[in-house]
């Protein structure tokens, strides 16, 4: 639908701060820069947000420098998440000592911009949990030792199950071990699914038979060990149907008549429809 000028300079102008909002997320007009940076300088800080996240505008480097220092952490979250621009260091370094921890989130996310080795440990070490977190799952550095140690040894589940997520480090026997027997299952279930680490058979045991179905299902989909009859038989009568899938799906077990037939007449259709493929590629 096309809109006649005065129309949208009339809605954009509304006394109303729904209509003004409304207006400004709505698409099929191209806003003349006037409009643009009345928008971005409105009184209301959601109308300010909604005029940073427009892709069909390219900011000036004023309106960028506004907007990151805008007194609303919405709106400068939302100039953060921008990438139409580059962000200069200066402009960096204060939104990682930012006073809000979600804006401070949101540089941690942030792409194509490289921090400084004391901007990473201050994201590290930084007093809110999912600040932490954020910063131990960039993928553009390698820890030192003692960061991931720190990171994998951390107070909250959620900063360690991002240390258990990153690939950029090797992790000792003694990480390993300890991931695999942390009391939160979302870690547990981050390690016991890690590829290029090797489980013994005793952590491959404890993780197939853990209180939680998320970690006996990462550990199933395991293709780094044979499994003893009887953990397939175990896997295959799994109270979770997911986890049973799983193990339907595995090709490195000979299934009796008995699991065969127990898995046509599984309750979950997605276990019962692997038997039935399995059924005919062995020809039973």
């Amino acid at each position: 639908m096309r809109y006649h000028a005065q129309h949208i300079e009339n809605k954009l102008t509304s006394p109303r701060i729904i209509v003004r909002h409304e207006w400004a997320k709505k698409k099929g007009y191209t806003p003349t820069p006037e409009q643009i940076e009345r928008g971005l300088t409105d009184v209301e800080p959601e109308i300010r947000e909604v005029w940073a996240q427009r892709k069909d505008f390219v900011p000036s480097h004023e309106q960028v420098e506004r907007g990151l220092s805008d007194t609303s952490a919405i709106v400068r979250i939302a100039w953060i998440q921008r990438m139409d621009y580059t962000p200069t260091p200066e402009q960096i370094e204060r939104g990682i000592h930012d006073a809000d921890a979600e804006v401070r989130i949101a540089w941690a996310k942030r792409k194509r911009y490289k921090p400084t080795p004391e901007q990473i440990e201050k994201g590290l070490t930084d007093p809110h949990e999912e600040v932490r977190a954020a910063w131990a799952e960039r993928k553009d550095r390698v820890p030192t030792p003692e960061q991931v140690e720190r990171g994998l040894k951390d107070t909250h589940w959620s900063v360690r199950r991002a240390w258990a997520k990153n690939k950029h480090f090797t992790p000792t026997p003694e990480q390993i071990e300890r991931g695999l027997t942390d009391p939160d299952h979302f870690v547990r279930f981050e390690w016991s699914q890690r590829r290029h680490i090797q489980l013994s058979p005793e952590q491959i045991e404890r993780a197939l038979t853990d209180d939680n179905e998320l970690v006996r299902m990462a550990c199933a989909g395991r293709e780094d060990f044979t499994p003893t009859p009887e953990q397939v038989e175990r896997g295959l009568t799994d109270t979770d149907g997911v986890v049973r899938w799983i193990w339907a799906q595995r090709t490195d077990y000979t299934p009796t008549p008995e699991q065969i037939q127990r898995g046509l007449a599984d309750n979950n259709t997605h276990v019962s429809r692997i038997w039935r493929e399995k059924k005919a590629m062995l020809r039973i």
